[in-house]
């Protein structure tokens, strides 16, 4: 009777531990594809990869390039400045 009861109790644990694992499997890949669980198929620009769908292109990432600044200005430390 014991080992009914225990064995019942660790199949409860062991089962949703796959579903678990597969909810956070898909991540960004390494190349800056964005990869998200499919709900029903994947949205457009999405494409069907093993269990997840991975996006066609990278995702954009904020830039942090300088601005441009007006005519007469130049950038400084992130800031336009009047040329001197």
């Amino acid at each position: 009777m014991i080992r009914i009861i225990t064995a019942l109790l660790v199949a409860s644990i062991l089962c949703p531990a796959p579903v678990a694992l597969a909810a956070n499997a898909c991540r960004p890949t390494r190349d800056g594809k964005d990869r998200i669980d499919p709900a029903g198929g994947c949205p457009s620009g999405y494409y069907m990869r093993g269990a997840c769908c991975e996006s066609f292109k990278a995702m954009s990432q904020p830039s942090s390039v300088v601005k441009t600044c007006p005519a007469g200005t130049v950038a400084s430390l992130g800031a336009c400045v009047a040329k001197k």
